[in-house]
């Protein structure tokens, strides 16, 4: 248990409504009386919860009654922040490299790499300080990896690309020659693959977020600070620049480039370069404003199809024998 005050002090946060004691961070539609959670937006105060704290950005306070709360811009991040306070601790490998895991005699490892079981890396792989490759993970040979990263369980890093032409009658596979890079403080989601490139390098930029079950095609180079949330699929040879934001289930065809900054919406197929700062989304990837657009007059569709028959039905009861004249 922890005063509430003593929480804010540690982690220089103003404090809102009574002093109370907390014992763990549970998510809000699970708390408990004795816990602390944390809320996003306003929408998040709809949901029931008996938490005894919130954690909640200030511009919120007015619509919360008799509630505890600490004031963050970060609810999220200063939830996790109060959990470790509290003694909770996430999951973290075991220092060292596990027995299971295979690490070829060719790959060279910096200072406090964490490997887990059954994970292999292979010849000339070199892995940059402090980073952690989790269970079941593949890491092929040549790959660069930065310090600080994390590969997360079963992704796989430096396999051949998709590449094939089609000759007399059968496709025949086009070898891949080159390499994957990655930056310092990348993580990797679960089950993601990246392949190396067919001539020189795919590279992953400094501090880019990839989340689980992404495909990242060979030579494709992908920028620094970037988010690439799940099952989204960028084809080959895709040029995806400094801090874009590509949401789940996104597809980007080949030779595409992502401007900076630029968002491309969940479930967005992407057949055009896409400006920077732009946000794009659709089916057939466009300007975001245009999607909406189109969306609603489609939406309208089945009611101007009612109109246009009721007009049609009432032209021709006014003129009769006039249906099929040109």
């Amino acid at each position: 248990m922890m005063k509430l005050s003593t929480i804010a002090d540690v982690l220089k946060m103003e404090r809102w409504g009574a002093d109370c004691e907390v014992n763990r961070v549970v998510p809000l539609e699970q708390a408990d009386t004795g816990d602390l959670s944390f809320v996003i937006n306003a929408q998040w105060l709809e949901k029931s919860t008996s938490a005894t704290a919130l954690i909640i950005q200030k511009n919120l306070v007015p619509l919360i009654q008799d509630q505890s709360c600490l004031i963050s811009t970060h609810p999220a991040l200063d939830a996790a922040r109060a959990a470790e306070l509290l003694g909770m601790r996430p999951f973290e490998l075991e220092p060292g490299v596990h027995p299971l895991a295979v690490i070829h005699p060719g790959a060279r490892l910096g200072k406090g790499v964490r490997v887990g079981p059954g994970a292999h890396i292979g010849d000339r792989v070199t892995i940059g300080d402090a980073s952690t490759i989790h269970a079941g993970a593949i890491i092929l040979a040549d790959t660069i990896i930065g310090a600080r990263c994390v590969v997360q369980a079963n992704a796989v890093i430096g396999s051949d690309g998709f590449g094939y032409e089609w000759v007399q009658d059968r496709h025949v596979k086009i070898p891949h020659f080159g390499h994957v890079i990655i930056g310092d403080d990348v993580e990797i989601g679960a089950c993601t693959t990246i392949d190396r490139g067919r001539f020189g390098a795919t590279t992953i930029g400094n501090g880019t977020k990839i989340d689980n079950q992404v495909q990242i095609a060979h030579n494709c180079q992908i920028g620094n600070g970037c988010i690439i949330v799940a099952q989204v699929g960028i084809s080959g040879s895709c040029h995806i620049k400094d801090h874009a934001v590509l949401a789940g289930q996104a597809g980007v065809i080949p030779h595409i480039t992502i401007g900076e900054r630029a968002i491309i919406a969940a479930g967005t197929g992407v057949a055009e370069d896409v400006p920077a700062g732009s946000t794009w989304s659709g089916w057939w990837g466009q300007n975001h404003r245009d999607n909406k657009i189109q969306i609603v007059l489609m939406r309208k569709l089945p009611e101007l199809v009612k109109k246009m028959r009721s007009f049609m039905d009432n032209a021709e009861k006014n003129n009769p024998g006039t249906s099929g004249q040109k």
